[in-house]
């Protein structure tokens, strides 16, 4: 997805208490920016209309399909490029089903998201579904107060995942490799057997700054029976590193 490791020096998860925090650091921007305009594309729109516009009216005709898909406002970017960080650190490092992207089935491009910014489950070694809720944060200068906002999302729907989100999660791994994971994982909400002991939450801020002091403290004062790990993706260009994986994607297409 984000092959993050190609251009992110990843820091093994440190313990926080009964938690867990971890940095990565972005050494090769460039790369990062490539590896995202490239898969922007399949986050937006499914990989078969893509293939078929492209097929019958030529590759303008996906980059103008493309631009009535994409956010245009800095502020909508930043926000949909922190979820797909976050997804993609809960694929490529913690190994866990994400499924399909949520914002193929956005409404409008500028309008945020609702629900929980990404989920994702697996099988622990038990064989039992463990599931991950994450809320994700986008800043130029991340500080205390985004990281209370951050919780305040993660506090939801007392700490689990809202259940409209999780109805769709499951849906979209229906039609996927992963369909066993997405029954149990319905399963599990039919039942109503989803507790804080099989669920996780990922805090993840993408930022050029270093918020570390204030998500030391956060995690210090949490008090619920959630497992929790925060991780900070650092890139000292934030705001030109959005930017140019959105419009490369465009100038790629023209």
């Amino acid at each position: 997805m984000a092959d993050l490791r190609s251009w992110c020096a990843v820091e093994e998860p440190a313990p926080v208490g009964e938690h867990l925090a971890g940095v990565l650091e972005s050494f090769d921007e460039t790369t990062g920016v490539a590896i995202l305009s490239a898969e922007l594309p399949h986050l937006y729109a499914k990989s078969e209309a893509l293939a078929r516009i492209a097929a019958r009216l030529g590759k303008r005709a996906v980059a103008v399909h493309l631009r009535n898909k994409l956010p245009t406002k800095a502020s909508a970017r930043s926000g949909d490029i922190g979820e797909i960080l976050a997804t993609a650190y809960l694929r490529e490092e913690q190994g866990y089903v994400v499924g399909p992207s949520r914002l193929i089935d956005r409404d409008h491009q500028e309008w945020a998201m609702r629900g929980d910014d990404a989920l994702g489950a697996k099988l622990d070694p038990d064989g039992n579904v463990r599931i991950v809720k994450a809320e994700a944060k986008s800043r130029v200068k991340l500080g205390k107060g985004t990281i209370a906002e951050a919780r305040e999302g993660l506090a939801r729907d007392n700490e689990l995942p809202s259940p409209q989100s999780l109805a769709q999660f499951a849906e979209r791994l229906l039609s996927t490799d992963d369909v066993e994971i997405g029954i149990a994982v319905s399963a599990m909400q039919r039942d109503e057997t989803i507790r804080p002991h099989n669920v996780n939450h990922l805090m993840f801020l993408f930022t050029s700054s270093n918020p570390s002091q204030h998500v030391i403290a956060d995690l210090e004062e949490y008090e619920g029976a959630v497992a929790q790990l925060t991780i900070t993706l650092r890139v000292q260009e934030h705001q030109k590193f959005i930017k140019g994986a959105y419009e490369k994607v465009i100038s790629d297409g023209s």
